[in-house]
Protein backbone atom coordinates (compact mmCIF):
# COMPACT_ATOMS: atom_id res chain seq x y z
CA UNK A 1 0.00 0.00 0.00
CA UNK A 2 2.80 2.42 0.91
CA UNK A 3 4.67 1.62 -2.32
CA UNK A 4 1.49 2.26 -4.33
CA UNK A 5 1.03 5.68 -2.70
CA UNK A 6 4.65 6.64 -3.37
CA UNK A 7 4.54 5.52 -7.02
CA UNK A 8 1.15 7.21 -7.52
CA UNK A 9 2.52 10.53 -6.22
CA UNK A 10 5.66 10.18 -8.35
CA UNK A 11 3.63 9.51 -11.50
CA UNK A 12 1.24 12.42 -10.92
CA UNK A 13 4.12 14.70 -9.97
CA UNK A 14 6.08 13.74 -13.09
CA UNK A 15 3.12 14.32 -15.43
CA UNK A 16 2.31 17.70 -13.87
CA UNK A 17 5.98 18.73 -13.87
CA UNK A 18 6.35 17.89 -17.57
CA UNK A 19 3.13 19.71 -18.49
CA UNK A 20 3.89 22.87 -16.54
CA UNK A 21 7.52 22.79 -17.65
CA UNK A 22 6.25 23.15 -21.21
CA UNK A 23 4.36 26.33 -20.32
CA UNK A 24 7.36 27.58 -18.31
CA UNK A 25 9.99 27.06 -21.02
CA UNK A 26 8.00 28.62 -23.86
CA UNK A 27 6.90 31.55 -21.68
CA UNK A 28 10.55 32.24 -20.84
CA UNK A 29 11.67 31.83 -24.45
CA UNK A 30 9.03 34.28 -25.68
CA UNK A 31 10.04 36.96 -23.16
CA UNK A 32 7.27 36.53 -20.58
CA UNK A 33 7.93 36.91 -16.86
CA UNK A 34 7.07 33.74 -14.90
CA UNK A 35 6.18 34.85 -11.39
CA UNK A 36 5.61 31.43 -9.83
CA UNK A 37 6.10 27.74 -10.67
CA UNK A 38 4.23 25.37 -8.36
CA UNK A 39 3.98 21.60 -8.03
CA UNK A 40 0.82 20.45 -6.26
CA UNK A 41 -1.83 22.66 -4.70
CA UNK A 42 -1.44 24.75 -1.50
CA UNK A 43 -0.71 24.77 1.38
CA UNK A 44 2.93 25.36 0.46
CA UNK A 45 5.53 23.22 2.22
CA UNK A 46 8.63 24.60 0.47
CA UNK A 47 9.38 27.72 -1.59
CA UNK A 48 12.47 29.39 -2.98
CA UNK A 49 12.90 32.44 -5.19
CA UNK A 50 15.44 32.23 -8.00
CA UNK A 51 15.80 35.45 -9.97
CA UNK A 52 12.28 36.61 -10.88
CA UNK A 53 10.48 33.29 -10.28
CA UNK A 54 9.24 31.77 -7.02
CA UNK A 55 9.36 27.95 -7.02
CA UNK A 56 6.92 26.13 -4.72
CA UNK A 57 6.27 22.56 -3.64
CA UNK A 58 2.76 22.22 -2.24
CA UNK A 59 1.11 19.62 -0.05
CA UNK A 60 -1.65 18.28 -2.34
CA UNK A 61 0.13 16.37 -5.15
CA UNK A 62 -2.72 16.34 -7.66
CA UNK A 63 -1.87 19.26 -9.91
CA UNK A 64 0.41 22.20 -10.51
CA UNK A 65 0.57 25.63 -12.06
CA UNK A 66 2.71 28.27 -13.75
CA UNK A 67 1.78 31.86 -12.94
CA UNK A 68 2.76 34.14 -15.81
CA UNK A 69 2.66 37.91 -15.47
CA UNK A 70 -0.39 39.36 -17.20
CA UNK A 71 -2.35 36.10 -17.64
CA UNK A 72 -5.33 37.84 -16.04
CA UNK A 73 -5.08 40.65 -18.65
CA UNK A 74 -3.27 43.03 -16.33
CA UNK A 75 0.00 44.78 -17.21
CA UNK A 76 -0.96 44.79 -20.89
CA UNK A 77 1.47 47.69 -21.45
CA UNK A 78 4.46 45.82 -19.96
CA UNK A 79 6.72 44.14 -22.49
CA UNK A 80 7.23 41.04 -20.33
CA UNK A 81 3.48 40.49 -19.83
CA UNK A 82 1.50 37.59 -21.29
CA UNK A 83 -1.20 40.02 -22.43
CA UNK A 84 1.29 42.17 -24.33
CA UNK A 85 2.55 39.33 -26.53
CA UNK A 86 1.21 38.51 -30.02
CA UNK A 87 -1.47 35.84 -30.27
CA UNK A 88 0.87 33.22 -31.73
CA UNK A 89 3.30 33.52 -28.78
CA UNK A 90 0.47 33.23 -26.29
CA UNK A 91 -0.94 30.23 -28.17
CA UNK A 92 2.46 28.54 -28.26
CA UNK A 93 2.80 29.04 -24.50
CA UNK A 94 -0.64 27.57 -23.84
CA UNK A 95 -0.21 24.54 -26.12
CA UNK A 96 3.34 23.81 -24.90
CA UNK A 97 2.09 21.74 -21.95
CA UNK A 98 0.14 19.41 -24.26
CA UNK A 99 3.13 19.03 -26.57
CA UNK A 100 5.43 18.21 -23.64
CA UNK A 101 3.09 15.48 -22.41
CA UNK A 102 3.02 13.89 -25.86
CA UNK A 103 6.82 14.09 -26.15
CA UNK A 104 7.23 12.59 -22.66
CA UNK A 105 4.96 9.63 -23.48
CA UNK A 106 6.76 9.05 -26.77
CA UNK A 107 10.19 9.16 -25.12
CA UNK A 108 9.09 6.63 -22.50
CA UNK A 109 8.18 4.17 -25.26
CA UNK A 110 11.44 4.80 -27.13
CA UNK A 111 13.48 4.22 -23.97
CA UNK A 112 11.50 1.08 -23.15
CA UNK A 113 12.11 -0.45 -26.57
CA UNK A 114 15.79 0.42 -26.24
CA UNK A 115 16.20 -1.34 -22.88
CA UNK A 116 13.40 -3.94 -22.61
CA UNK A 117 9.76 -3.57 -23.62
CA UNK A 118 7.01 -6.14 -22.98
CA UNK A 119 5.23 -7.12 -26.22
CA UNK A 120 2.85 -9.76 -27.50
CA UNK A 121 4.93 -12.12 -29.60
CA UNK A 122 3.96 -12.57 -33.25
CA UNK A 123 5.61 -13.50 -36.52
CA UNK A 124 6.65 -9.89 -37.25
CA UNK A 125 9.15 -9.79 -34.37
CA UNK A 126 12.68 -10.89 -35.20
CA UNK A 127 13.73 -13.58 -32.69
CA UNK A 128 17.19 -12.06 -32.28
CA UNK A 129 15.63 -9.13 -30.40
CA UNK A 130 13.59 -11.33 -28.03
CA UNK A 131 14.85 -11.61 -24.45
CA UNK A 132 12.34 -14.10 -23.05
CA UNK A 133 8.98 -15.71 -23.73
CA UNK A 134 6.12 -16.54 -21.39
CA UNK A 135 2.43 -17.43 -21.43
CA UNK A 136 0.32 -14.72 -19.78
CA UNK A 137 -3.39 -14.60 -18.86
CA UNK A 138 -4.76 -11.61 -20.77
CA UNK A 139 -8.43 -11.95 -19.84
CA UNK A 140 -10.66 -13.79 -17.36
CA UNK A 141 -14.24 -14.78 -18.17
CA UNK A 142 -16.73 -13.65 -15.50
CA UNK A 143 -18.03 -16.49 -13.28
CA UNK A 144 -15.63 -18.97 -14.89
CA UNK A 145 -13.68 -21.66 -13.00
CA UNK A 146 -10.54 -19.54 -13.39
CA UNK A 147 -12.17 -16.52 -11.74
CA UNK A 148 -13.67 -18.66 -8.97
CA UNK A 149 -10.19 -20.00 -8.12
CA UNK A 150 -8.63 -16.54 -8.09
CA UNK A 151 -6.65 -16.38 -11.34
CA UNK A 152 -6.13 -12.81 -12.60
CA UNK A 153 -5.04 -11.08 -15.81
CA UNK A 154 -1.27 -10.77 -15.80
CA UNK A 155 -0.64 -14.12 -14.11
CA UNK A 156 2.14 -16.08 -15.85
CA UNK A 157 1.31 -19.73 -16.52
CA UNK A 158 4.29 -21.91 -15.57
CA UNK A 159 3.05 -25.50 -15.64
CA UNK A 160 -0.07 -27.65 -15.80
CA UNK A 161 -0.28 -31.11 -14.23
CA UNK A 162 3.40 -30.75 -13.38
CA UNK A 163 4.40 -30.25 -17.04
CA UNK A 164 5.95 -26.94 -18.09
CA UNK A 165 3.78 -25.02 -20.54
CA UNK A 166 5.56 -24.18 -23.79
CA UNK A 167 2.65 -23.19 -26.06
CA UNK A 168 -0.92 -21.94 -25.70
CA UNK A 169 -2.26 -24.87 -27.79
CA UNK A 170 -0.58 -27.35 -25.45
CA UNK A 171 -2.24 -25.73 -22.41
CA UNK A 172 -5.67 -25.71 -24.10
CA UNK A 173 -5.40 -29.38 -25.13
CA UNK A 174 -4.59 -30.53 -21.60
CA UNK A 175 -7.56 -28.54 -20.24
CA UNK A 176 -9.91 -29.94 -22.92
CA UNK A 177 -8.95 -33.56 -22.20
CA UNK A 178 -9.04 -33.27 -18.39
CA UNK A 179 -11.23 -35.81 -16.60
CA UNK A 180 -11.19 -33.91 -13.30
CA UNK A 181 -9.37 -31.05 -11.62
CA UNK A 182 -6.09 -29.87 -13.08
CA UNK A 183 -3.17 -28.44 -11.13
CA UNK A 184 -1.90 -25.13 -12.50
CA UNK A 185 1.36 -23.54 -11.40
CA UNK A 186 1.62 -19.81 -12.07
CA UNK A 187 3.58 -16.75 -11.05
CA UNK A 188 2.16 -13.48 -9.68
CA UNK A 189 4.24 -10.56 -8.40
CA UNK A 190 7.35 -12.78 -8.70
CA UNK A 191 5.80 -15.36 -6.34
CA UNK A 192 5.06 -18.93 -7.40
CA UNK A 193 1.52 -20.13 -6.67
CA UNK A 194 -0.49 -23.31 -7.29
CA UNK A 195 -4.25 -23.83 -7.65
CA UNK A 196 -6.63 -26.62 -8.60
CA UNK A 197 -9.19 -25.78 -11.29
CA UNK A 198 -12.05 -27.91 -12.57
CA UNK A 199 -12.48 -27.37 -16.35
CA UNK A 200 -16.01 -27.32 -17.73
CA UNK A 201 -17.99 -26.52 -20.86
CA UNK A 202 -19.12 -22.88 -20.86
CA UNK A 203 -22.05 -22.11 -23.12
CA UNK A 204 -21.44 -19.47 -25.82
CA UNK A 205 -17.70 -20.03 -25.46
CA UNK A 206 -17.04 -23.76 -25.86
CA UNK A 207 -19.95 -25.94 -26.91
CA UNK A 208 -18.03 -29.23 -26.92
CA UNK A 209 -14.67 -28.41 -25.35
CA UNK A 210 -13.77 -27.97 -21.70
CA UNK A 211 -12.22 -24.67 -20.68
CA UNK A 212 -11.38 -22.79 -17.49
CA UNK A 213 -12.35 -19.35 -18.85
CA UNK A 214 -9.06 -17.62 -19.65
CA UNK A 215 -7.63 -15.94 -22.72
CA UNK A 216 -3.89 -16.43 -23.08
CA UNK A 217 -1.20 -14.43 -24.85
CA UNK A 218 2.39 -15.30 -25.60
CA UNK A 219 4.39 -12.39 -24.25
CA UNK A 220 8.04 -11.53 -24.24
CA UNK A 221 10.47 -8.64 -23.94
CA UNK A 222 12.26 -7.08 -26.87
CA UNK A 223 15.38 -4.95 -26.93
CA UNK A 224 16.00 -3.03 -30.13
CA UNK A 225 19.01 -1.04 -31.33
CA UNK A 226 18.36 2.67 -30.91
CA UNK A 227 17.22 3.34 -34.50
CA UNK A 228 14.65 0.53 -34.32
CA UNK A 229 13.64 1.66 -30.81
CA UNK A 230 12.75 5.09 -32.24
CA UNK A 231 10.57 3.46 -34.90
CA UNK A 232 8.88 1.01 -32.49
CA UNK A 233 8.40 3.72 -29.85
CA UNK A 234 6.85 6.07 -32.40
CA UNK A 235 4.48 3.37 -33.66
CA UNK A 236 3.44 2.49 -30.11
CA UNK A 237 2.90 6.14 -29.17
CA UNK A 238 0.83 6.78 -32.31
CA UNK A 239 -1.27 3.67 -31.68
CA UNK A 240 -2.07 4.66 -28.10
CA UNK A 241 -2.80 8.28 -29.04
CA UNK A 242 -5.19 7.13 -31.75
CA UNK A 243 -7.05 4.85 -29.35
CA UNK A 244 -7.18 7.52 -26.63
CA UNK A 245 -8.64 10.09 -29.05
CA UNK A 246 -11.29 7.58 -30.14
CA UNK A 247 -12.04 6.80 -26.49
CA UNK A 248 -12.48 10.50 -25.66
CA UNK A 249 -14.79 10.90 -28.66
CA UNK A 250 -16.81 7.93 -27.46
CA UNK A 251 -17.03 9.33 -23.92
CA UNK A 252 -18.16 12.76 -25.16
CA UNK A 253 -20.70 11.20 -27.50
CA UNK A 254 -21.98 8.98 -24.70
CA UNK A 255 -22.31 11.94 -22.33
CA UNK A 256 -24.51 13.82 -24.79
CA UNK A 257 -26.56 10.76 -25.72
CA UNK A 258 -27.48 9.93 -22.13
CA UNK A 259 -25.09 7.01 -21.65
CA UNK A 260 -23.15 8.76 -18.89
CA UNK A 261 -19.39 8.92 -18.44
CA UNK A 262 -18.58 5.27 -18.97
CA UNK A 263 -14.88 4.47 -18.78
CA UNK A 264 -13.93 7.72 -17.03
CA UNK A 265 -11.76 7.42 -13.94
CA UNK A 266 -10.20 9.88 -11.52
CA UNK A 267 -7.35 9.82 -8.99
CA UNK A 268 -8.79 6.82 -7.14
CA UNK A 269 -8.97 4.75 -10.32
CA UNK A 270 -5.43 5.82 -11.26
CA UNK A 271 -4.17 4.77 -7.82
CA UNK A 272 -5.86 1.36 -8.10
CA UNK A 273 -4.45 0.74 -11.59
CA UNK A 274 -1.03 1.91 -10.38
CA UNK A 275 -1.16 -0.85 -7.78
CA UNK A 276 -1.99 -3.40 -10.49
CA UNK A 277 0.85 -2.14 -12.69
CA UNK A 278 3.33 -2.42 -9.82
CA UNK A 279 2.37 -6.08 -9.49
CA UNK A 280 3.11 -6.57 -13.21
CA UNK A 281 6.55 -4.93 -13.06
CA UNK A 282 8.42 -1.68 -13.60
CA UNK A 283 8.00 -1.70 -17.39
CA UNK A 284 4.21 -1.79 -17.01
CA UNK A 285 4.38 1.20 -14.65
CA UNK A 286 6.31 3.11 -17.33
CA UNK A 287 3.77 2.17 -20.02
CA UNK A 288 0.93 3.26 -17.75
CA UNK A 289 2.74 6.57 -17.12
CA UNK A 290 3.09 7.16 -20.87
CA UNK A 291 -0.60 6.42 -21.44
CA UNK A 292 -1.56 8.81 -18.62
CA UNK A 293 0.66 11.46 -20.19
CA UNK A 294 -1.19 11.07 -23.50
CA UNK A 295 -4.53 11.22 -21.67
CA UNK A 296 -3.51 14.42 -19.91
CA UNK A 297 -2.50 15.95 -23.26
CA UNK A 298 -5.79 15.09 -24.98
CA UNK A 299 -7.84 16.19 -21.96
CA UNK A 300 -6.13 19.57 -21.80
CA UNK A 301 -6.56 20.34 -25.48
CA UNK A 302 -10.35 19.89 -25.29
CA UNK A 303 -12.21 23.20 -25.88
CA UNK A 304 -13.54 23.27 -22.32
CA UNK A 305 -13.37 26.28 -19.96
CA UNK A 306 -10.39 26.35 -17.59
CA UNK A 307 -8.44 23.92 -19.80
CA UNK A 308 -5.75 24.87 -22.30
CA UNK A 309 -8.16 24.18 -25.15
CA UNK A 310 -10.66 26.65 -23.69
CA UNK A 311 -8.03 29.39 -23.62
CA UNK A 312 -7.11 28.66 -27.23
CA UNK A 313 -10.75 29.16 -28.23
CA UNK A 314 -10.66 32.74 -26.92
CA UNK A 315 -7.41 33.37 -28.77
CA UNK A 316 -8.96 32.07 -31.98
CA UNK A 317 -11.96 34.40 -31.49
CA UNK A 318 -9.55 37.27 -30.88
CA UNK A 319 -7.67 36.46 -34.08
CA UNK A 320 -10.92 36.44 -36.11
CA UNK A 321 -12.37 39.61 -34.55
CA UNK A 322 -9.09 41.49 -34.52
CA UNK A 323 -9.56 42.44 -30.87
CA UNK A 324 -9.66 40.56 -27.55
CA UNK A 325 -12.87 39.51 -25.84
CA UNK A 326 -14.04 41.30 -22.76
CA UNK A 327 -11.81 40.16 -19.94
CA UNK A 328 -14.70 39.94 -17.48
CA UNK A 329 -16.53 37.57 -19.83
CA UNK A 330 -13.45 35.40 -20.33
CA UNK A 331 -12.71 35.35 -16.60
CA UNK A 332 -16.26 34.25 -15.73
CA UNK A 333 -16.19 31.70 -18.53
CA UNK A 334 -13.09 30.03 -17.09
CA UNK A 335 -14.29 30.45 -13.50
CA UNK A 336 -17.57 28.65 -14.21
CA UNK A 337 -15.71 26.02 -16.20
CA UNK A 338 -13.35 25.41 -13.30
CA UNK A 339 -16.27 24.97 -10.90
CA UNK A 340 -17.95 22.51 -13.28
CA UNK A 341 -14.66 20.68 -13.71
CA UNK A 342 -14.20 20.36 -9.93
CA UNK A 343 -17.77 19.12 -9.49
CA UNK A 344 -17.16 16.54 -12.20
CA UNK A 345 -13.94 15.49 -10.46
CA UNK A 346 -15.77 15.07 -7.15
CA UNK A 347 -18.49 12.99 -8.84
CA UNK A 348 -15.94 10.76 -10.59
CA UNK A 349 -13.95 10.32 -7.38
CA UNK A 350 -17.11 9.37 -5.47
CA UNK A 351 -18.02 6.84 -8.16
CA UNK A 352 -14.50 5.40 -8.13
CA UNK A 353 -14.66 4.97 -4.36
CA UNK A 354 -17.89 2.99 -4.79
CA UNK A 355 -16.24 0.86 -7.50
CA UNK A 356 -12.89 0.27 -5.83
CA UNK A 357 -13.55 0.97 -2.16
CA UNK A 358 -13.53 -2.72 -1.24
CA UNK A 359 -10.14 -3.32 -2.85
CA UNK A 360 -8.66 -0.21 -1.26
CA UNK A 361 -9.97 -1.15 2.19
CA UNK A 362 -8.52 -4.66 1.88
CA UNK A 363 -5.11 -3.17 1.05
CA UNK A 364 -5.33 -0.79 4.02
CA UNK A 365 -6.23 -3.65 6.38
CA UNK A 366 -3.44 -5.77 4.87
Amino acid sequence: MFLTIVVFILIIGFLVLIHELGHFIVAKKTGMKVEEFGLGFPPTIYKKRINETKYCINLIPLGGYVKIKGEDSQYAQDEDSFSAKPIYKRALTVIAGVVMNIIAGWLIFVILFAISAPVEINETIDEKYLLNEKIIISEIIVDSPAQEQGLKPGDEIIAIQGKRVETIIEFQNIIASAESEVVIDFMRSKKNKTINVNPKIIQDISEDRKVIGVALSKMGNVRYPIHKAFIAGTEAAYGYLERIVKAFCGIIKGAFSGQGLQGVGGPVAIAVITNDMIDLGFSRVLIFTAILSFNLAILNILPFPALDGGRLIFMAVEAVRGKPSKKEVEAWFHRIGFILFMLLAIFITYRDILRFGGRIWQRVIG
